[in-house]
């Protein structure tokens, strides 16, 4: 067997020692900072998805309720709800971030519903004509674009987080 070169692992050695140095609260804190960032760009696209209810000026109604209702009725955007308003729940390796609609009908306008054909609505000032009334799924396609672009927030993140910690 022939000898092809010698190498200095030195600084090698020293990256592996640094990377083994890295200290428990400091990847914690990565995670969860990483994990708010997700929440909260996911939930920038939800709420601009989120239909706003058109009511005529004599129903006294006024839309933006389900709207309003991801960010709790507090006047504030997707980020400074996340990070203020919000927590990062772990189980072992598992870190979680519950963005939810407590507005009652949330899930029908998500997921469609039925109605009743023919019923009068005296706020729209029609009778219903559909049996079923489509979802507009502002949740699921959120959620699935951000899982495309995940990887490239990631590596990025990543990226800055050593670039960080190796200086």
């Amino acid at each position: 067997m022939s000898l092809i070169g010698k190498w200095d692992i030195k600084e090698l050695e020293k990256y592996i020692d640094k990377l083994k140095g890295l200290a428990e609260e400091e990847v914690q804190k990565f995670c969860e900072d990483t994990l708010r960032e997700i929440a909260a760009r996911t939930l920038a696209k939800i709420i601009a998805r989120t239909p706003v209810g058109q009511y005529p000026p004599d129903s006294g109604k006024v839309g933006g309720t389900l709207r309003r209702g991801w960010t709790a009725g507090k006047d504030m955007d997707s980020y400074e709800y996340i990070y203020n308003h919000t927590k990062v729940v772990r189980k072992g390796r598992v870190y979680q971030i519950i963005i939810e609609n407590p507005v009652e009908y949330a899930s029908y306008v998500e997921y469609g519903h039925r109605q009743n054909v023919g019923q009068y609505v005296p706020t729209i000032g029609k009778r219903l004509k559909k049996p079923f009334v489509e979802g507009e799924f502002m949740m699921t396609v959120s959620v699935d674009e951000m899982q495309k672009e995940l990887p490239s927030l990631l590596e990025k993140k990543l990226k800055d987080f050593l670039e960080e910690y190796f200086k």
